[in-house]
């Protein structure tokens, strides 16, 4: 229970944070990093509850944000180097 309060806690403080910093901060970083393919017209009601999760739970749970993000990592390399070993195998023509 005492986890799940904190974690409240700290979502609503992030989310607070990222709405009011969208024009001068966090909008700029978020338009350097993002493809845009990634971007539209209202990214602030998108971005910032996902900034917001991710920060409250590196707050109450760090270690298990970190292997999460191993593991994506992990299970994207496998699937970029698996789809360029099928595209050679590809014969396009």
């Amino acid at each position: 229970m005492t986890l799940t309060l904190i974690w409240l806690i700290a979502f609503a403080v992030f989310l607070t944070l990222f709405l009011k910093r969208w024009e001068a901060s966090v909008s700029g970083i978020l338009d350097a990093l993002l493809p845009a393919v990634l971007r539209s017209e209202d990214d602030r009601w998108i971005w910032c509850p996902a900034l917001a999760v991710l920060g409250a739970t590196f707050i109450v749970r760090p270690v298990d944000l970190l292997f999460t993000v191993i593991v994506i990592g992990v299970v994207a390399l496998v699937a970029t180097k698996l789809a360029g070993w099928a595209m050679n195998k590809v014969d396009l023509h």
